[in-house]
């Protein structure tokens, strides 16, 4: 264990030396033990992927390398693999006051669009609208090989719980300018080595500025509304939900389920699709809703919520006064103190209505929090065919809920601690309990399907509907 941390620190270290030192040793070592210490005092699941043993190991080597200036990207990248080992996505790294992404740069940012596929990167667009070769592989930017850069990122990366992959290759997918400039930094120039027809090339490009990427990002082209229902050819119901929470000039949830469901019991549905693709969680409660309109029997959503004891600390604080007072109904469990309001606790029943034929769910690196919880009681319970991709979230548990934020004193960044461990009740063996909900058929989605704009998960989906079910029963390994 201890070479692997050294490993990773030394592939840290890069970082070091790059641009105006800001921060002192003691500064430095300052904000590490507030860092530590909020953690402990808060996070209800600290040490579940990595034992304590291993991360006071980790946490002395970080220390020991706190023994120079350094600028707060330098000291905030320093820090990456102790938020890492966490495994736990809702834990937020993220300088105060800044853009969750773009922290440390808003100009001279890669400007390339990029699909990755594992250790591949393939060329996508340009943001400010270049002409680019389509579907060219990216061997290297500025000299750096594209696996180092992957490797990289997905080390410093933070998005998923457990050991899941699903959300990094998310990331890097929708966010890779971002995650470039923080731990690579920034340049007027990036000269970029290319495959096309079997020759390498090499092309220059400027830098861009985040308004050109945020220009030509997907939110800014149209939306059709957070949750859609339709039924399709062949008797086929599809419930689509981009997120589970809505803003106030939304449709209403529950008046949502409700109508589309009374539909697919007023027609002749076959088959239920439900897509959970890209959609990042949001309100427990309405995992719980969706469940109780495909369950087969009364069900426990979850076994217990885990918080900690309250702790006297030495540092300020922002946590919700709702959660203060909810806290006053924790009570003392098996493993310790346990939050008890939340109806996920109690038995619930399927609603009158609920659906009791075949229901295919759609996930992706995207499918997080809520979304996984949802898809953890299901997959379970053995209601849903699963396609897609890895999920973000993980399949036992997540922290999540409500949150603390801990400025930290001298670098100014805020580490937002989740308050809550969330975990599944009585869940089967048919998913690792370490790891992203894994599909029972995953489908691969390639340059090309994200150049033509086409869906290999939608008409995956539609293509296994038709076939009969006795092969449905065989999923794919």
């Amino acid at each position: 264990m201890k070479k692997k941390l050294l490993l990773i620190l030394a592939t840290f270290g890069f970082v070091f030396g790059l641009s105006a030192q800001q921060l002192t040793p003691d500064q430095m070592i300052s904000d590490l033990t507030v860092f530590k210490e909020a953690l402990e005092a808060k996070h209800p699941e600290m040490y579940r992927y990595t034992s304590k043993e291993e991360y006071e190991l980790l946490f002395e080597l970080v220390k020991k390398g706190m023994n120079h200036e350094m600028t707060v990207r330098e000291f905030y990248l320093s820090m990456a693999p102790l938020v890492s080992a966490l495994h736990c996505g809702h834990t937020k790294w993220i300088l105060a006051g800044k853009d969750m992404y773009y922290q440390f740069y808003e100009d001279n940012l890669f400007p390339l669009k990029l699909y990755f596929d594992m250790d591949q990167a393939f060329v996508l667009g340009h943001f400010a609208g270049k002409e680019v070769p389509i579907s060219a592989e990216l061997i290297s930017i500025n000299d750096r090989p594209i696996g180092e850069i992957i490797d990289l990122i997905k080390q410093n990366s933070s998005f998923g719980d457990g050991f899941s992959e699903g959300g990094k290759y998310y990331q890097l997918n929708h966010y890779f300018p971002a995650l470039y400039s923080t731990n690579f930094g920034i340049a007027e120039e990036y000269v970029v080595e290319i495959k096309i027809d079997g020759e390498i090339q090499k092309l220059s490009f400027s830098g861009i500025s985040l308004n050109q990427i945020k220009t030509d990002s997907p939110e800014n082209q149209g939306d059709e509304g957070p949750f859609q229902f339709e039924i399709k050819e062949r008797n086929v119901a599809w419930l689509d939900i981009d997120r589970f929470f809505a803003y106030p000039s939304e449709p209403d949830f529950k008046k949502f389920l409700k109508n589309s469901f009374t539909q697919i019991n007023e027609n002749p549905v076959d088959d239920l699709v439900i897509d959970l693709r890209g959609n990042e969680g949001g309100n427990e409660n309405w995992g719980i809703e969706l469940y109780k309109y495909i369950a087969k029997e009364p069900f426990r959503y979850y076994e217990r919520i885990s918080v900690k004891q309250k702790q006297k600390v030495d540092f300020e604080s922002k946590t919700s006064t709702l959660f203060k007072l909810a806290t006053l109904f924790n009570k003392n469990g098996k493993y310790g103190k346990e939050f008890t309001v939340q109806k996920g606790l109690k038995k619930q029943k399927p609603y009158k209505i609920a659906y009791g034929g075949r229901v295919y769910l759609l996930l992706d690196g995207q499918s997080f929090s809520v979304t996984t919880e949802f898809a953890s009681r299901a997959k379970s319970d053995g209601r849903v065919t699963i396609i897609g991709s890895e999920t973000a979230g993980g399949y036992a548990m997540n922290t999540s809920g409500f949150f603390s934020i801990v400025t930290l004193p001298n670098s100014k960044i805020d580490l937002g601690i989740p308050l809550l461990g969330f975990h599944m009740e009585n869940l089967t063996d048919v998913n690792p309990m370490d790891r992203g909900i894994l599909p029972d058929y995953p489908v691969e989605v390639t340059v090309q399907d994200i150049i033509g704009k086409t869906d290999p998960i939608m008409d995956f989906s539609l293509e296994l509907i038709k076939k009969p079910k006795f092969i449905i029963s065989q999923p794919a390994l």
